[in-house]
């Protein structure tokens, strides 16, 4: 298995290789076949960490950095030694200090990449030429859109976005035509295609059980399965809940689930149906939920006047507990595996379906994002070509032992 996970206290990147079964927290545990420092351009430091890391397509590996910094490099190939992510293009976007990135998005129907800022910043870059002479397009924001802390696109529709953050409610853009394409590049009024136009603005829930106002934060946004006219959009809060809306069915949302009491940092689907989730905080949480079964004593409130009151949740179907501790930030699914990584410097790979610890790895740093480059062992994929070329070769003498 090959991941690419960021070093937080350095602001380099650190490629790990190792197979199932290896754990750093046993003397005797199997250990990772390497650990190595990669992508420390432009520049590294606890300033300039990395926040988000993109596969690109298997193409390019693409890094937002906290100080505005957003590069590309190479993937190598897989016996690859020399020049190991190679610095392709960095481009400066120019934010103030205290600015943060919150989102970098890949835009296959433009052959683009989008990256969005707490201040509402957005900028479109092409990468439709190897030399990416392109320089980034800003894409100006309806003005009263403030605070984001969460923003997606669409993956059946990539000119549809959704965005949200801090008393910032649920909206959903249009920010380009849907019969736009990347030879929209090719011509000089380019900018002039991206235009937003609001399609979708939520409204807060009802309030609480005691009649106060529920404050709003967005942390994390997902579309389920809609059209052009309509989403289906799940979004998660600094305030433990979970949120469905269906855009059809009016403003604010059709299901309202209170999770756990701290801040959900991560929300991740699980499975390709949609129907399952998976959830971090900023405590200890990594676990997996239902959407299709829902648990009517899943969580507790006591009220002083009506006492204990159970509110129905999505059921939690297990956790990931792998000895992990803090905050959990990066999270990736893929294939049949989940990895994650967070403030406890471990890097932790589990077996989506039974849970089970595949490779524990100490890296000695604070984790933000992570990639799985890889999902196989190493010694797996060598004996699989092993098995193919020794099968070709006899394929190959068969076909000459007819010819004679």
């Amino acid at each position: 298995m090959k991941f690419l996970v960021s070093a937080d206290d350095t602001g380099a990147a650190k490629e790990v290789v190792c197979v199932r079964g290896t754990d750093t927290s046993k003397q005797d545990g199997i250990k990772p076949k390497s650990i190595i420092n990669y992508i420390t351009e432009p520049t590294i430091g606890l300033d300039s960490r990395i926040i988000h890391l993109l596969n690109y397509n298997f193409q390019y590996v693409i890094t937002s950095r906290l100080d505005g910094n957003v590069s590309i490099f190479t993937i190598p190939e897989e016996d690859e030694e020399e020049n190991k992510y190679e610095l392709l293009k960095n481009f400066k976007i120019d934010i103030d200090e205290e600015d943060r990135p919150i989102s970098l998005q890949k835009i296959e129907k433009l052959d683009s990449i989008l990256v969005a800022y707490e201040s509402c910043k957005m900028f479109i870059i092409p990468l439709i030429d190897d030399k990416f002479e392109i320089e980034p397009i800003e894409i100006k924001l309806p003005k009263d859109i403030k605070n984001l802390h969460a923003l997606t696109i669409n993956p059946q529709f990539e000119n549809i976005l959704a965005v949200g953050g801090q008393e910032q409610d649920l909206k959903v853009l249009k920010f380009f035509d849907h019969k736009l394409n990347s030879t929209i590049f090719k011509k000089k009024d380019y900018e002039s295609k991206f235009n937003v136009e609001v399609l979708y603005s939520a409204k807060n829930v009802k309030n609480d059980h005691l009649d106060m106002r529920v404050p709003i934060w967005i942390t994390n946004i997902l579309f389920l399965e809609g059209t052009q006219d309509q989403f289906n959009i799940i979004t998660s809060t600094r305030y433990g809940q979970i949120r469905i809306y269906d855009t059809k069915h009016g403003k604010k949302p059709i299901k309202d689930y209170k999770i756990c009491e701290k801040p959900i940092l991560k929300m991740k689907f699980a499975n390709e149906e949609k129907t399952e989730l998976i959830l971090t905080n900023t405590h200890n949480l990594i676990g997996k939920y239902s959407l299709n079964k829902i648990d009517d004593h899943g969580y507790k409130l006591h009220s002083a006047s009506a006492g204990d009151i159970y509110i129905p949740t999505p059921k939690l179907l297990g956790k990931f507990t792998g000895g992990n501790t803090g905050a959990t930030f990066g999270i990736q699914v893929y294939e049949d595996i989940i990895a994650v990584g967070g403030l406890d410097r471990y890097l932790r790979v589990f077996d989506l379906e039974s849970r089970e610890v595949l490779a524990k790895v100490y890296l000695g740093v604070e984790i933000s994002s992570l990639l799985i480059l890889d999902e196989e062992d190493i010694d797996e994929e060598s004996t699989k070509r092993k098995r193919q070329e020794e099968d070709d070769e006899e394929e190959i003498w068969n076909q000459l032992k007819k010819n004679k």
